[in-house]
């Protein structure tokens, strides 16, 4: 490939990859207000600005190894200073040559005296360069920033809420208290429950250590959940015939979300209220919160104060705003 159509080519991939990673970037900032209307997740808006910040940066490499000379002018010039070509007088030079001449007498034979040079001492980056530059800046940025939202897997076990990302759509936790907490099983159940906390620490326990896998593209390893598995509630409550979904209201009433009768009744479904030990933290869904370790973490609805059998599914919080109703890991 020519010189010359390499660099074309190189243009236009780094000015469309910018501007894509410039719009996927502000729809990742503001996805309650874009996601509605462009139809895509937060995840898949996450690849797409991976990729592009990929792209980009790629395009400005490739524009540096094509232009490496001029790069290393640019860099020799940051470095050291332009010096005056050989043959011209400096500076310094031709203002001794003015001040001998107006210290010697006058003379129709006198020297001429040459035009002061232009200070070389500057660096000077044209606007070409000065546009390239911006790019890779730009796509040192969005790279970053598109790796380390698809950061890999952080640490479990001790230490595991160090790496555990607090996300979470409502101002904080509630100001109820574990003891004055109360969970209800209604809908289409033949025995509606109402538990308190007495009434909860008496249902039997499970315990199940899984990995917490976030749709920004972050895991957390080997988080050790404790509390009550959904289908003993649901066994207690006993769903009536035509019930073939859960839907699990946080208690603000703003956030919920649906598993089918089967996703809830899965052996690892819990609702929880330890992790790795201790009572589970208020930030992260204490004092009760509903883990589905087969699904993507918006799924596990934080601060669960229902659940509610219904015999169509009910869209939930981020499923109203894009994502997909099924969020299975993997």
């Amino acid at each position: 490939m020519r010189r010359g159509t390499l660099q074309l080519v190189v243009a236009v991939a780094a000015t469309v990859a910018f501007l894509v990673s410039a719009l996927s970037g502000v729809v990742i900032y503001a996805p309650g207000r874009l996601l509605p209307v462009v139809g895509h997740s937060l995840s898949q808006w996450r690849t797409v600005h991976l990729w592009s910040a990929l792209v980009l940066t790629a395009a400005v490499a490739t524009h540096v190894a094509v232009n490496r000379r001029s790069v290393g002018r640019l860099l020799a010039g940051l470095v050291r200073p332009a010096q005056p070509a050989r043959g011209e007088a400096s500076a310094t030079e031709v203002g001794a040559q003015v001040d001998d001449v107006a210290a010697g007498p006058a003379s129709d034979a006198a020297p001429a005296v040459a035009p002061a040079a232009a200070d070389d001492s500057r660096l000077r980056v044209s606007r070409r360069w000065f546009l390239w530059l911006a790019a890779g800046a730009a796509a040192v940025v969005a790279a970053g920033f598109g790796l380390e939202r698809h950061g890999g897997r952080r640490a479990g076990g001790a230490g595991a809420l160090a790496g555990f990302p607090v996300l979470n759509v409502e101002n904080g936790p509630p100001a109820t208290s574990a003891a004055a907490w109360e969970l209800v099983v209604d809908g289409l159940v033949a025995t509606p429950l109402k538990l308190d906390r007495d009434a909860w620490l008496a249902l039997p326990r499970t315990r199940e250590t899984r990995t917490f896998h976030c749709v920004e593209g972050w895991s957390v390893d080997h988080l050790g959940w404790e509390g009550v598995r959904v289908a003993d509630l649901l066994s207690a409550a006993a769903p009536q015939v035509g019930a073939g979904f859960v839907t699990f209201h946080a208690h603000d009433g703003a956030y919920t979300d649906t598993l089918t009768l089967d996703e809830a009744r899965a052996p690892d479904t819990l609702v929880a209220d330890r992790l790795d030990g201790a009572p589970l933290p208020p930030d992260h869904g204490g004092p009760l919160r509903l883990v589905v370790p087969s699904q993507l973490g918006y799924k596990s609805v934080k601060w669960v104060v229902r659940l509610e059998l219904t015999a169509q599914r009910a869209q939930g919080y981020w499923e109203e705003r894009g994502y997909p109703a099924e969020a299975p890991v993997g």
